[in-house]
Parts: C-alpha cells; structure tokens; sequence
C-alpha cells in the first residue's frame, strides 16, 4: 500500500471518533448514527457489557436519553491500517456531564477517563465504525452511574 493511501485512511478513520464526540455533545443522534455501519456493534463505556447491534440501536440510546449538558473529549487518537477496507484504533476519551440543565455554565458531576477500542471499514466512498466498544478506567468526582440493564429488544437482540 502506498504511503500516501495508508495516511489518507489514517486521517478518516482517525476522523470518527472527533466526529462521535461533536455529535454526541451536540445532540445530533441522526449524524452520529450514520458514523456506523447498519450492522455495527456498540458498547457504551458505562455498559461494556451490554452491547447494541445495528445502527438503529445505536442512533436510539442517543436520542431516547434524557437531554444533557456533556463534553467529550478524545485524544490519543492512533489507527492501524489492515487494507485499504479496513482499519482497527484505538483512543482515549475524558467525559464531563450535567443532568442539571443544558444551559451553560453548569457543575458537572463526575470526571470519567475512558477507552474505546474501534473497527473501521469502508462503505462504498466513506469509513464507518463496523464496531465501538468503550469502557471506563478512571473516575474522579462521582460515583459510576447506575443504569439499568437495557433490554435485549433495545439492544437489537431480538
């Protein structure tokens, strides 16, 4: 594979993450979506164990959650190029949130420094993430949420 190949798929897939994270601040559930595959897998960094399947699945979590004031932000940000179709990375992400209102300034609860580790492919013209799977490492300033289980139909199991 040519150098020249191999840094333009470094920067789109290395794109994706930044992209997740705008949109999910932003609250744009519909674009965010579309940064997977239709038949991705995504596990959330406080539910690693629970992953969803599909796009829908995936574009659901973020537009059925309650509104919230969150930044994400991401950095170590490294991609390993399998061929010019695929592509694995990895990056780290520190995650501040308020449940308390969506106007600016707000307290934000918990500090959380988390991982994800992804699996790109390429789409026709564009790279998706084929899977996301995040955790939490650290924490500092809250305890870890307790969110209940979702349910095998919301994770697309059924």
């Amino acid at each position: 594979m040519e150098l020249l190949e191999r840094i333009a798929i470094e920067r789109a897939c290395g794109r994706l993450p930044l992209l997740f994270a705008r949109y999910a601040d932003n609250g744009d559930h519909a674009a965010l979506a579309n940064l997977f595959t239709e038949d991705c897998e995504f596990a959330r960094p406080f539910q690693p164990e629970h992953p969803f399947y599909g796009r829908d699945r995936v574009q659901a979590i973020f537009r059925d959650r309650p509104p919230i004031l969150v930044r994400h932000l991401v950095t170590n940000v490294l991609v390993d190029v399998a061929s010019p179709t695929e592509a694995r990375g990895s990056n780290y992400l520190l995650m501040l949130s308020s449940h308390a209102s969506t106007v600016p300034p707000q307290e934000a609860g918990g500090i959380y420094v988390g991982q994800f580790d992804d699996h790109y492919v390429k789409v026709g013209e564009h790279w998706h993430f084929k899977s996301r799977y995040g955790r939490v490492v650290l924490h500092q300033g809250g305890a870890m949420p307790n969110i209940p289980p979702p349910t095998p139909e919301a994770r697309g199991l059924k």
